[in-house]
């Protein structure tokens, strides 16, 4: 177990993680496997992540081709949860050896997508909102955020940096959040300010 423990750490796993892993009768086996298959014994954060992951959803059942993913993680040309999200489903269906340029195709490989293209984008659909979030404010921000992940554009692009992005966007818009926002504390102040409304008459 200790062996496992030290492998999982490589991951970028702390010590505490590594070893509640190392300790899981039905991950250990299959993260060890997938480690393995890279043929790499040091990893970056991203890529010790993504590996992680992939272990927590793969079966051989389901997903017979887990070794095939962890190379494409381990190579770097799945760098993404997105990514590696298209592969699992992908490969449920299809063997990915019989037709690399369909898995590449089908899981975004050698796809990047720039700041400045996830920038235009998000602008793009808050535009397409202006009117309804100016009106409406936060409480619209769920659809438009939604709009932006269905973005054909953004289907690649880093997800973490697709939401820091649009709450940036987002923040210049519409300012911070206000009474405006809290349709409760708007209520219980047009209540505190009905008597005094009264009174002055």
């Amino acid at each position: 177990m200790d062996g496992l423990i030290t492998k999982f750490e490589a991951l970028g796993l702390t010590a505490d993680k590594a070893k509640e892993a190392a300790g899981n009768k039905k991950l250990a086996p299959t993260l060890d496997g997938l480690i393995t298959a890279t043929g790499q014994s040091s990893f970056s954060k991203n890529t010790g992540m993504l590996l992680y992951k992939l272990a927590a959803k793969v079966t051989k059942e389901k997903t017979p081709h887990g070794d095939y993913i962890a190379q494409a993680i381990g190579s770097g040309r799945l760098g993404s949860d997105e990514q590696v999200s298209a592969a699992t489903k992908f490969c449920s269906k299809n063997d990915p050896t019989a037709d690399e340029k369909a898995f590449d195709a089908a899981c975004g490989v050698g796809v990047v997508v720039s700041d400045a293209e996830i920038s235009a984008a998000i602008a793009g659909v808050l535009d397409s909102f202006k009117d309804t979030l100016l009106a409406e404010r936060y409480r619209a921000l769920g659809r438009a955020l939604g709009k932006v992940k269905s973005t054909a554009a953004l289907q690649w692009a880093d997800s973490g940096k697709v939401k820091s992005e649009f709450d940036a966007q987002a923040l210049a818009l519409l300012g911070p959040k206000d009474e405006r926002d809290d349709p409760a504390a708007a209520k219980k102040a047009a209540k505190k300010a009905a008597p005094k409304a009264a009174s002055a008459k």
